[in-house]
């Protein structure tokens, strides 16, 4: 049996070791658009922006030898023009064609953007390493930034900027930073993080027009009508999920790739894991977190987090072993000397909702911790491992301390979890 993966990130190769350590002992071919070996995304917006360039082999997800030792065949810098489900075959931009018994989707997603930008230089993305190397070559040699975006990408590269020297004004449009995907209380915690660095926080405010000179970004006009010059822009506004070389196999789409929980999707073979992949429940899976799209009884989740058990899911279906256990998912952030570490899905405040700040084990962390209904939702934790520990615990076993015991420092959490 031969498995193709089109895409060589997180996903596409947790897939593929997933499938090797089970046992798989079939033909696998990973297709990769971007040249070099893959590398991880998460640093792509803290350390790699920070990196020696002729240092990057550090960040690479496997390093060349491992593709060898597994007989994993590496494609890179390749496109994929075509896939026909009905002969299970992909037809690569170079005129090769490969034939598939099991064809795994791990496209991803890419960034929204934001119109009447494309043709003006000094704007940019952050996705891939290469958006990360041209982002870092710029600002070697700018004195000011302006990010458009308060989320967790927007905040990441505006604390690496600031690190650096760089002058940084963000905008977010929404009432707080992070606002579809933290608690008020860590966004509170980040807004004056970032403005204590210095950062020049526009909140509940967006840019009326870029301003071109000769070509060149070279500043905004804001809402009351404030020129804010700068020397590059960063548009970090979301992302919205790959779904062509889907559509072209006849898959359907939603926003995303629909899929079911084994993440196969209605097209016989063909699997989606991933940014791109939305996976189609009853309302009653406990799944969900940062970045999460929820499109009537369908969700999908952009987290590495994500990619590796959605990878090791499809792989258990193809290759008939066992799924990874259920799992709180979990993701993390890092902003100056800041380590957030979340898991479970932050509900939106609400009447029904409450959040618990708990002071944690270091002088400056904290937890914050997320209750709807009375039922424990999600968990976050800034320099403080303990509590996140014991809050991915607790969601993984379906305990929930209340909130007067939470807002307790003397309440005793670890033994009510082993308890």
């Amino acid at each position: 049996m031969r498995v193709v993966i089109i895409g060589g990130s997180h996903a596409g190769i947790a897939c593929a070791e997933s499938l090797r350590q089970n046992g798989y002992d079939g033909q696998i071919t990973i297709i990769e658009r971007l040249g070099g070996l893959p590398l991880e995304r998460p640093p792509l917006s803290k350390a790699f922006l920070a990196a020696d360039p002729d240092d990057e082999s550090r960040f690479a997800l496997r390093n060349k030898d491992w593709y060898a030792n597994h007989d994993i065949t590496l494609k890179t810098g390749v496109e994929v023009a075509a896939i026909d489900a009905g002969s299970r075959s992909v037809s690569l931009a170079d005129g090769e064609a490969l034939s598939y018994d099991r064809l795994v989707l791990a496209t991803g997603a890419t960034p929204r953007r934001l119109g009447g930008l494309d043709a003006m230089s000094g704007v940019y993305e952050l996705r891939h390493p290469e958006d990360a190397r041209s982002i870092r070559d710029a600002a070697t040699n700018a004195a000011s930034a302006v990010i458009v975006g308060g989320g967790y990408i927007g905040l990441e590269v505006a604390a690496s900027l600031t690190k650096t020297g760089v002058n940084v004004a963000v905008f977010e449009a929404a009432d707080r930073l992070l606002a579809r995907v933290a608690s008020p209380p860590i966004s509170d915690f980040f807004t004056t993080l970032h403005s204590d660095a210095g950062v020049d926080l526009h909140i509940g405010s967006h840019v009326a027009d870029f301003i071109n000179d000769k070509g060149a970004f070279a500043g905004v006009t804001t809402a009351d009508g404030k020129t804010l010059s700068a020397d590059m822009l960063v548009v970090g506004i979301g992302v919205a999920p790959e779904t062509g070389l889907a559509e072209m196999a006849g898959c359907a789409i939603g926003n995303g790739i629909l899929v079911g929980s084994d993440m196969a999707t209605n097209v016989d073979g063909i699997y989606a894991i991933g940014d791109g992949a939305l996976v189609q429940t009853d309302g009653t899976d406990a799944i969900g977190g940062e970045a999460a799209v929820h499109i009537g009884a369908g969700i999908r989740i952009e987290s590495v987090h994500n990619a590796q058990d959605s990878g090791e899911r499809a792989a258990a279906a193809i290759n008939g072993h066992a799924p990874p256990s259920r799992q709180a998912p979990w993701f993390w952030s890092e902003q100056y000397d800041a380590r957030l570490q979340s898991a479970g899905l932050v509900p939106s405040p609400d009447d029904d909702t409450v959040f618990v700040r708990r002071p944690g084990k270091r002088e400056t962390g904290f937890s914050v911790w997320s209750l709807k209904g009375g039922m424990l939702y999600a968990v976050e934790a800034v320099r403080d491992p303990a509590g996140y520990m014991l809050g991915k615990t607790c969601l993984e076993r379906g305990l929930t301390p209340d909130a007067a015991q939470l807002a307790d420092p003397a309440f005793d959490l670890k033994a009510f979890v082993a308890g």
